[in-house]
């Protein structure tokens, strides 16, 4: 019985540790960019010890892999939950461009250095898993379009939604939440 008990308490151990250097390895990155920022630096930010780093992340790579499917985690469910919403699609799509970008330039600001890097080589097999989980997330969202025309419906809106996002990612004035909006409006019509 004491093992039951103790074995949740570890793995809750092991997530708020992951939890920390992730979020140590954003602010870095954030404050000296990807290439620039050690993994001694990250350590150091997390509060744990070199080999700690190493027990959870062998290298950077694997450390952006895992904030990228962090980023990629909130972004699919909140996507899920706006699928579930019962407005006209085009309402839909639209709430959740909006939504999204008030949080990527608020609550996900300091992950803006990161926006494209699965695509520049970091990780293993990181692209092409990751927009395909984007893709079946987009689907979910376009659930109720016609079935003929669904599929292509998300994947322009994936590819629409990454293409505004790298924008911003370049221009630090850019206004992410009215071309968003804007792009949603003007694909949603071309579908109607």
């Amino acid at each position: 019985m004491t093992k039951t008990a103790a074995l949740p308490r570890r793995e809750a151990n092991k997530a708020k540790i992951r939890s920390a250097i992730l979020d140590a390895a954003v602010t870095k990155f954030g404050e000296k960019t990807i290439n620039s920022a050690t993994m001694d630096e990250i350590a150091e930010e997390a509060k744990v010890s070199r080999a700690t780093l190493f027990n959870y992340f062998p290298g950077k790579a694997e450390i952006v892999a895992g904030v990228v499917q962090q980023m990629d985690a909130f972004f699919v469910a909140q996507m899920d939950r706006f699928a579930q919403y019962d407005v006209p699609l085009a309402q839909r799509v639209e709430d959740f461009f909006r939504a999204h970008a008030r949080d990527l330039e608020t609550r996900w600001l300091r992950y803006r250095s990161l926006v494209g890097i699965s695509e520049q080589g970091w990780g293993v097999d990181v692209g092409a898993p990751r927009f395909t989980r984007l893709n079946q997330a987009f689907l979910r969202l376009v659930h109720d379009a016609p079935e003929s025309d669904r599929l292509t419906l998300a994947e322009v809106l994936n590819g629409t939604y990454i293409g505004i996002v790298h924008s911003w990612h370049f221009e630090s004035d850019y206004p992410l939440e009215d071309r968003l909006v804007a792009a949603a409006r003007l694909v949603m019509r071309s579908f109607q």
